[in-house]
């Protein structure tokens, strides 16, 4: 029996034609959604350890860093910062914690890598199997990071960062099976023990697109499908330039690259491509055209040029202080030495009261302890600046302490006798580091502002650019020092979502910190600029096509 139609052609033609409009029209609707009709959505992508430089002057060959910044067509509005700084110091974990929460070290409690604690004469670290810490540290300070402030505006986030998570809708973290597996790797392709950083940054992304193992649910992708929403605020943080930067492999070695062509050769053969897979999934879920891009780092990198074995000063001190150790506690020792790089940090303890909190005395604690410490030709070798810790109205041995630093004038005092008298004269303002650093006043001010009361050491070296402590004489490359390439980073808000809140192109001659990335994510999703911040907002008033 045949099928027999009950529509006239004629209708039949018209019901067809009148479906294929509508299905054009639902797709152009679709389309035009895709197309910057929907609420922005800011990607962070933080490029660790990228130095200055890197990305700004190789775009060319970057052609999926260049669409994320300029446009496929290079007709896309950006805002591009070359001189932002980093706060001091320049190192991961304090860097980071104070780029999400727009405070300083001091006020967010995460004052350095490694520190000691006197009140509880505990050494404080921030590595632990749960990588927790830093989140329970910003808890019992009372401290918002940036996903609290986008949580409290009734806005989503998801972020893959190894350490700070506190207030994300949604975590991708890599735990200690990922960074075992990173190890491996390394030790297979280049016979050594640390995280293969090509690994890391293809296992990153992998999480965050789609999630690791058992995580589908918390990556975008999972995201999308099973809440129908995209998250407003992501952070992406590939590690791997940090480590490729520490050692690199491929014969930089032994060429004796330098850090920009080693960084340049890691953007172009890996980040580059992961951009591309980044940009294809956006454009895949129909939010590319709503983005908006802040490629930053939280500091630079510096190649080595001398190391100086770690165990230095414990070699100089450890006749005359009590130092911890297998049989001695740190309540009970003296003197406590930080693991350090670019800088190392002694604790004194008054030895009259034998009390932590109480202040080392200047005179029979701070001067002995320097005086073998100079002593020691590795330190003449290296050292640049040496600064001593102030106690203000808590003691009194006849010189005043109205601040929180002196500068000490190692090299006049050792061409002098030595003496009390001498001793006292080398006491110097800390405003005079701007005799020894460029970056003088920056360094003054995040000095003052990176230690609280109960963290901060009595005595802190600073190197020569380039001289490290460390215990791998094989690691090429660090950062942590206060010199331009580790404390000043380039910066870009860029991507087709910025049109709508900031038009044309801007480079901004005026400087910037990392501390601002709170109040500008802020800015561009339209949320009140949270009160009590260190860093400000430079995007605000863009509205001309000129450089400012």
């Amino acid at each position: 029996m045949k099928a027999r139609c009950w529509l006239k052609p004629g209708f039949a033609t018209c019901l067809f034609g009148s479906l294929i409009i509508a299905a054009l029209l639902m797709a152009l609707l679709s389309s035009s959604a895709g197309a910057g009709d929907g609420d922005p959505k800011v990607i962070i992508l933080e490029l660790h350890g990228m130095k200055k430089g890197t990305l700004d002057e190789s775009l060319e060959g970057l052609p999926n860093f260049q669409e994320m910044l300029k446009g496929s067509n290079n007709d896309q509005p950006y805002v591009y910062l070359p001189r932002v700084f980093t706060t001091i110091p320049a190192a991961s974990q304090p860097a980071v914690t104070s780029m999400y929460t727009g405070l300083y070290p001091q006020h967010t409690g995460v004052v350095s890598t490694i520190w000691f604690d006197r009140t509880t004469y505990e050494i404080r670290t921030l590595i632990s199997f749960s990588q927790n810490r830093m989140n329970s540290i910003l808890t019992t300070n009372g401290v918002k990071t940036l996903f609290d402030y986008v949580g409290e505006a009734d806005k989503h986030s998801l972020t893959t960062m190894l350490m700070l998570t506190k207030g994300s809708d949604w975590s991708v973290n890599s735990g200690g099976f990922f960074w075992g597996n990173a190890s491996a790797v390394n030790v297979f392709r280049n016979g050594k023990w640390f995280p293969n950083s090509h690994y890391v940054d293809n296992r990153t992304l992998d999480g965050f697109l789609t999630g690791h193992i058992l995580s589908y649910r918390e990556s975008l992708e999972g995201i999308y499908k099973y809440h129908s929403i995209v998250p407003d605020v992501m952070v992406v943080q590939l590690l791997g330039t940090d480590l490729f930067s520490h050692f690199p492999v491929g014969g930089f070695r032994e060429r004796q690259a330098s850090m920009h062509e080693i960084q340049k050769h890691y953007a172009k053969t890996v980040l580059d491509p992961l951009m591309g897979r980044l940009i294809q999934t956006l454009k895949k879920i129909g939010v590319y055209q709503d983005t908006i891009f802040l490629l930053v780092s939280e500091h630079g990198f510096l190649r080595i040029q001398e190391h100086i074995p770690d165990d230095t000063l414990h070699h100089s001190l450890r006749g005359h202080f009590k130092l911890p150790g297998w049989n001695r506690s740190n309540r009970r020792a003296n003197a406590v030495i930080m693991l350090g790089a670019c800088t190392k940090e002694i604790y004194l303890k008054n030895r009259q009261s034998r009390k932590w909190m109480d202040p080392p005395r200047l005179l029979s604690d701070v001067k002995p302890a320097l005086d073998l410490i100079l002593a020691n030709p590795d330190v003449q070798t290296s050292l640049n600046a040496l600064v001593i810790r102030k106690y203000p109205g808590e003691r009194s041995e006849g010189v005043v302490e109205n601040g929180q630093w002196w500068l000490f004038d190692w090299q006049g005092y050792q061409a002098s006798s030595g003496d009390d008298l001498a001793f006292r004269r080398a006491l110097r303002p800390l405003g005079e580091l701007a005799d020894h650093f460029e970056l003088g006043e920056y360094l003054v001010q995040g000095l003052r502002r990176q230690y609280t009361r109960e963290t901060a050491p009595d005595i802190k070296l600073i190197n020569k650019r380039g001289y490290y402590f460390e215990r791998d004489f094989g690691k090429y490359g660090h950062h942590g020092s206060y010199y331009p390439d580790d404390c000043i980073v380039s910066f870009w808000v860029a991507g087709p979502g910025l049109s709508r809140i900031i038009p044309g192109r801007h480079t901004l001659k005026t400087t910037a910190s990392t501390l601002d990335v709170v109040p500008m994510v802020t800015y561009l999703l339209g949320i009140p600029t949270p009160p009590g911040l260190d860093g400000t907002n430079p995007l605000a008033n863009l509205q001309s096509n000129t450089d400012q």
